[in-house]
């Protein structure tokens, strides 16, 4: 069995849809996903793009994605990566390829020369906790993730 791992490209918006759909419904977001996939069409046919997504495959079938966009720490003075979502298909979970894609981030953030990768991690996920500690990364206790949307956005925005 060989693990497969590409950059997306327009042409993948459905297979990229379906693997963040799987994460949706693994965390229980359903409820707030407006995703389709001509979005992801749209941001994978864009050259001017501030991120992008690796697709990962198990002997030729898809079976997983890793997003990420650029960032930038002002404490290192150097891009960072962002790795927004990365997601094994139910299928396939426990066969490596979880592992492959946090790798081949890592391999991205190592060419770019990018101080770090970073990501959020839910609290309650103590699978992925195990997965990301095992991999060496840091899991921070101390900070919290802080959002604007919706209504709160709009009247702050206006």
């Amino acid at each position: 069995m060989t693990i497969t791992i590409r950059a997306a490209a327009a042409g993948d918006g459905a297979i990229l849809h379906t693997m963040v759909h799987a994460l949706v419904v693994h965390h229980g977001y359903e409820e707030g996903f407006a995703a389709t996939p001509a979005d992801y069409e749209r941001f994978l046919a864009d050259p001017h793009a501030n991120n992008g997504a690796l697709l990962a495959f198990w002997d030729g079938a898809p079976a997983g994605c890793a997003t990420w966009q650029r960032s930038y720490s002002t404490f290192q003075g150097r891009e960072t990566l962002y790795m927004e979502d990365i997601s094994v298909l139910p299928d396939f979970r426990r066969k490596g390829i979880g592992q492959a894609l946090l790798k081949a981030v890592a391999r991205l953030a190592v060419s770019r020369r990018a101080a770090a990768v970073s990501w959020l991690m839910m609290g309650w996920n103590t699978d992925a906790r195990r997965f990301y500690e095992a991999a060496g990364a840091t899991v921070e206790a101390d900070n919290c993730f802080c959002k604007l949307s919706g209504e709160a956005l709009q009247r702050l925005g206006a």
